[in-house]
């Protein structure tokens, strides 16, 4: 579901909360966001998505309950959320996932947010999983300036870049090619622990 499932719905009609893990749930989220979507394309500010999914999660859960799960993402959206500003938010996307909306961001200061949350993944302990037990997250990042394309496609930049990132092994923070050709960045391949 993608911010056409929320437009239009006030938030106080939608259930905020995720009762497994306290954090915002996706809908009132998706509202939000594009709300601040709208509002950036009228000033001509860049947005921000960040898809933040922790890296082998189901082997845990079958070893210690799905309740890790819930608990691991609680733990780490409290530990998050410090660090936004105000008008970031943050939601449980998936079953392993985050997500979050930057309200004005470019391609570097998005993608420093992303390493840094990186980092605290991998700070992370958690009752019910062997001390030895190491953490880390992939994330997909995406920027673009609101325009006549829907929010959807800065989700779907975001869902692409996680996937690459994915694909390269976990632990480690991507943008869309596109995004960099546009941007000029150096390649985010280098945004990993052992840089």
């Amino acid at each position: 579901r993608h911010a056409s499932t929320a437009a239009g719905v006030p938030p106080r009609e939608l259930a905020w909360r995720d009762d497994a893990s306290g954090l915002l749930r996706r809908d009132p989220f998706l509202f939000m966001a594009a709300r601040e979507w709208a509002r950036s394309a009228r000033y001509g500010g860049q947005v921000g998505m960040l898809i933040v999914e922790i890296d082998r999660l189901r082997p845990m859960t079958e070893r210690a309950g799905p309740a890790v799960a819930d608990a691991l993402l609680a733990g780490l959206g409290r530990d998050v959320v410090k660090t936004l500003r105000g008008a970031d938010m943050m939601t449980r996307y998936g079953d392993a996932q985050l997500a979050v909306f930057l309200a004005e961001a470019d391609p570097t200061g998005a993608l420093d947010v992303a390493d840094r949350i990186r980092e605290r993944v991998e700070k992370l302990t958690l009752p019910g999983l062997p001390p030895s037990t190491q953490l880390t997250a992939s994330i997909g990042v995406a920027v673009l300036r609101p325009g006549p394309q829907p929010m959807a496609t800065l989700l779907t930049d975001a869902e692409s870049a996680l996937t690459q990132a994915r694909q390269a092994g976990g632990n480690c923070v991507r943008m869309p090619s596109q995004d960099r050709r546009r941007t000029g960045l150096r390649d985010p391949a280098a945004r990993r622990k052992d840089d």
